[in-house]
């Protein structure tokens, strides 16, 4: 039995629902699935925050499938106390700039290193590139920070449900944390990346007495420039963001113009959209509208009024 206290302070235990594309399963009920439910995530459901995961196959193990459930339970417990979440528009149009994703990986080899190995001197050099970074880009940066604390966070109480779980387990999944921060190709899916950075830094954190990192006041001391020996992602940065162009002009390219309820994207899945100049690939679903959002289940295009939320036309792609 978990003690949901001691993996974040005041956090408790939350109704969670099972779903398929078809069907919901929330306690002892079953029922359709109208397209309420969607993907991972936490909802508001008969008026309370409730944990909801889907279910494409039979679960491998159900000891993550618990801590899975935790994560999502996490989010759960942050929209209830009102965490700051991050702007998904932000994310959706995370500049494409080479400086910045190199360092970001610099930062997450530190970050990987410091897992197993920790060193005040690389701690003190992470706080300080992330700094410096923050300062260069503050709105990519601060997109980023906010990801963590709250994606990141809930990888974090993830990893910790895991250890009380499934020891075994929790070993395996760290070693995929440290080598997912490690790939370079890894660091170029912005939102992506900030989960397994922000449980690093958590992990690190309280596993040696520091606080979790506020760079601006914490970094002390001045940047002294990149590390010798940094990869050259030139190459790795430059077929990533093709092949995202390719597949958005792939998609419009057996796509049809449609119109939809309002003039704004009002929802979408952030875990999986694409961006390639102000046009968003979304291979799940949108959500559109006014004020209330309208579920539209599909693969889509939307193309955007500069980086905004408002839809200047949206494509729906044939199957």
């Amino acid at each position: 039995m978990l003690d949901f206290g001691t993996l974040l302070p005041g956090f408790h235990r939350y109704p969670f629902a099972l779903h398929t594309e078809t069907e919901v399963r929330f306690g002892d009920r079953s029922f359709p699935n109208e397209g309420r439910f969607l993907a991972n995530t936490a909802m508001e459901f008969e008026g309370r925050q409730i944990a909801v995961w889907r279910l494409s196959a039979p679960p491998k193990s159900y000891d993550t499938l618990s801590a899975n459930l935790v994560h999502e339970m996490c989010h759960a417990f942050q929209m209830e106390t009102k965490a700051p979440f991050p702007d998904m528009m932000l994310g959706a149009f995370y500049p494409r700039d080479l400086s910045n994703y190199t360092a970001k990986h610099v930062e997450n080899l530190l970050l990987a290193g410091l897992i197993y190995d920790f060193d005040p001197v690389k701690w003190g050099a992470l706080l300080s590139l992330r700094a410096h970074r923050l300062r260069s880009m503050p709105e990519a940066v601060g997109y980023e920070q906010r990801t963590e604390g709250i994606e990141g966070q809930a990888k974090y109480v993830e990893l910790k449900a895991l250890a009380k779980l499934s020891p075994e387990r929790h070993s395996s999944a760290l070693s995929e944390l440290a080598a997912s921060l490690k790939d370079q190709g890894a660091v170029f899916d912005a939102r992506r990346s900030c989960y397994d950075s922000g449980a690093a830094f958590l992990t690190v954190a309280e596993a040696n007495g520091r606080l979790f990192p506020d760079p601006v006041s914490e970094a002390g001391t001045a940047y002294a420039g990149p590390p010798v020996g940094i990869p050259d992602l030139s190459a790795k940065f430059q077929v990533y963001f093709d092949a995202i162009d390719a597949l958005v002009d792939g998609a419009l390219g057996k796509a049809d113009k449609v119109e939809v309820t309002g003039s704004k994207l009002l929802g979408f899945d952030p875990y999986n959209v694409r961006s390639s100049g102000n046009r968003l690939y979304h291979p799940n679903f949108i959500m559109c509208g006014d004020c209330e959002p309208q579920v539209i289940m599909g693969t889509y295009v939307t193309v955007m009024k500069g980086q905004t939320q408002e839809l200047e036309s949206v494509y729906k792609v044939r199957s």
